[in-house]
C-alpha cells in the first residue's frame, strides 16, 4: 500500500514549489493526484499577465474566464468552455512565461505540457483541438490589447475584438478566485448533466 505522501517534500522527486496548505507541487513529475484546484484557482487570480507591463491590471485567471465566456458566446459546449477556463492552469505553479521568450526556451512548453496532462487528469477536464483554444486564447488577446494595454504598439496576428465583447475592466483577485471555482464546478455539472 503507497504511503499518503502528497504535497510532502522529497528530494528523490527533484525541486518543488510551495502550493496552498502547506503543500507542494513538482514541476517537473508532476502527479495528478496532486492538482488541486483550490491552489490553481488561487494563483491565477493573482498571476499578472504581461509580466505587469499592461496599462492596467490583468490576471491570468481573469484572462482565463474570459476565454471561457467567449466560447459560450461563440455557442460552444461546456466542455469546450471548461477546456478554456483550464487552459492556462500550468501557469500556476510556473508562471505566465510571455510568448516571446516561452518560444525561445522549449523545455518550458515540455514542462508545460506535463503540468497540464496532470491537470487534465487529475481534475478530469476534457481536452479540445490546440487549434481551437489557440483560436479563444488569440481572441482573448485582442480584447485585452484593446482596453487593457491601449498604449501597446500593434502586434502581429491578432485578430479583430468580437463585437460581443463589452468594455473590460480589472477584475479584484478575489472576486476572480471565486468567479474562477464557481464557473469550474458549474460547467463540471453542465458536463456531468448536459
Amino acid at each position: 500500500m503507497e504511503e499518503n505522501t502528497v504535497g510532502v517534500p522529497s528530494t528523490a522527486r527533484g525541486t518543488w514549489v510551495q502550493v496552498t496548505e502547506g503543500r507542494v507541487f513538482y514541476p517537473t513529475d508532476p502527479q495528478p493526484r496532486e492538482v488541486f484546484l483550490k491552489d490553481i484557482a488561487q494563483a491565477l487570480s493573482r498571476q499578472v499577465r504581461y509580466n505587469g507591463l499592461s496599462d492596467y491590471f490583468i490576471s491570468v485567471g481573469q484572462h482565463s474566464c474570459q476565454a471561457a465566456w467567449m466560447a459560450e458566446m461563440e455557442g460552444h459546449d461546456a466542455r469546450v468552455q471548461l477546456a478554456m477556463l483550464m487552459h492556462d492552469a500550468p501557469e500556476y505553479v510556473i508562471g505566465d512565461m510571455i510568448r516571446p521568450v516561452k518560444i525561445q526556451v522549449p523545455i518550458f512548453s515540455t514542462i508545460e505540457g506535463k503540468i497540464m496532462n496532470a491537470v487534465n487528469v487529475g481534475l478530469e477536464l476534457p481536452v479540445i483541438d490546440h487549434k481551437l483554444m489557440k483560436y479563444f486564447d488569440n481572441l482573448c488577446l485582442a480584447w485585452e490589447k484593446r482596453d487593457m494595454y491601449p498604449s501597446s504598439i500593434e502586434w502581429p496576428m491578432v485578430p479583430d475584438v468580437p463585437l460581443y465583447c463589452h468594455r473590460m475592466h480589472t477584475w479584484p483577485m478575489k472576486f476572480t478566485e471565486e468567479r474562477f471555482m464557481t464557473l469550474y464546478k458549474y460547467l463540471q455539472l453542465e458536463i456531468l448533466h448536459g
